[in-house]
């Protein structure tokens, strides 16, 4: 079982994963070795399963995000397009239910690039069709 600290923890680590022991145990009042073993215990419990960097695409060059939908070929082997995703482009994929097998976040630096995305996914991972919409605004993101 978590608490009320527990959870202004992981809001806290959810906004800078790099916050010392000290700046954690400062803002939920506890020590620093306090907070130091609570953050322990939650990575224990599998709660906390990593610290991930959050990359600017921006100043990579990548300014556009989309989400495609993806339909398969009725028997391809989802092998070739688990190798397509791991193209460094694509920054989620979902195995959904329903008539869309696929949804992938991508970000791209243009319609250019975007279009290669596309034709790649359907020359070299079996798909058979794609939707893709421009992603405008993060309106919800990293809860």
């Amino acid at each position: 079982m978590i608490d009320d600290i527990d959870r202004d923890i992981l809001r806290l680590l959810q906004k800078d994963g790099r916050l010392t022991q000290r700046e954690i145990g400062k803002a939920v009042g506890l020590s620093p070795n306090a907070a130091g073993a609570r953050v322990s215990r939650l990575v224990d419990q599998g709660i906390i399963s990593g610290i991930h960097a959050k990359l600017n695409h921006a100043k990579l060059g990548r300014t556009i995000e989309a989400s495609i939908d993806v339909w398969r070929e009725d028997r391809t082997d989802e092998t070739l397009l688990r190798e397509v995703i791991l193209d460094d482009r694509i920054i989620e994929c979902f195995h959904l239910t329903g008539p869309v097998d696929f949804r992938i976040r991508a970000i791209v630096s243009g319609t250019d690039d975007l279009n290669e995305l596309l034709n790649r996914l359907k020359n070299e991972g079996g798909i058979r069709q794609t939707d893709s919409r421009l992603i405008l605004e993060h309106l919800l993101t990293d809860r």
